[in-house]
């Protein structure tokens, strides 16, 4: 793939990326502290972000930095993860159109993986709906669920009850406890926080025992 290419990509997952979290060029600019003349020029082609702005932008979007430039479309699943993934205890639901596996830049929002009752690690390239999960639960989209025993990792929001780990949603997160860190896209409504909170929106809590950031 030539430069022209990689920055057409690029511009087009930005744009995508952008517009799955609700976002104007102006608010992205105003994140990343830069003006939003940038960010169209980006999405147009015209440009490229600083090498230093691809981990901001990966984080900001909940996705990895190959995401970015199509080398895994928006934190879903490829084809290459199947042969990678281990025997073992994990539940994951994926969801094919044809031979390709739909991630989150697909329209995977009419999707709901539901499980009946607790299971032990839940991974799913769409929506999750479940009991109690006793490990890590992670979805490219939302998380509707019990309590998770480990961490929750949502690209959509994550709504559930006690988290014993860390809580990352690029929506919201609505939670009972949450043992580690909380951040999210959106706002973030639980009990107590251990750890710290970040968010795009409000932060309403009883207790934060790190440091809080609000939008």
């Amino acid at each position: 793939m030539s430069s022209s290419d990689y920055m057409k990509t690029l511009g087009e997952s930005i744009f995508n990326l952008r517009k799955e979290m609700g976002l104007t060029q102006e608010s992205l600019a105003e994140k990343l502290n830069i003006s939003f003349q940038a960010v169209s020029k980006w999405e147009n082609g015209q440009t490229s972000p600083d090498i230093i702005m691809l981990p901001l932008l990966a984080d900001l979007f909940k996705v990895s930095i190959d995401a970015l430039f199509g080398r895994n479309s928006g934190g879903g699943f490829n084809a290459s993860d199947l042969a990678s993934w281990k025997d073992d205890d994990v539940i994951r639901g994926v969801i094919f159109k044809g031979r390709k596996i739909l991630s989150s830049n697909g329209d995977l929002s009419m999707f709901t993986f539901k499980v009946e009752g607790d299971v032990l690690n839940v991974e799913a390239g769409c929506n999750i709906n479940c009991g109690n999960v006793e490990g890590n639960a992670s979805a490219a989209g939302s998380i509707n669920c019990g309590n998770v025993g480990g961490n929750a990792d949502a690209g959509g929001a994550v709504t559930c009850g006690n988290v014993e780990g860390d809580a990352s949603a690029g929506g919201g997160v609505i939670c009972g406890n949450v043992g580690g860190d909380a951040d999210a896209g959106g706002g973030i409504t639980c009990n107590i926080i251990s750890g710290d909170a970040s968010a795009g929106g409000n932060i309403e809590c009883k207790s934060i025992g790190g440091d809080a950031t609000s939008g």
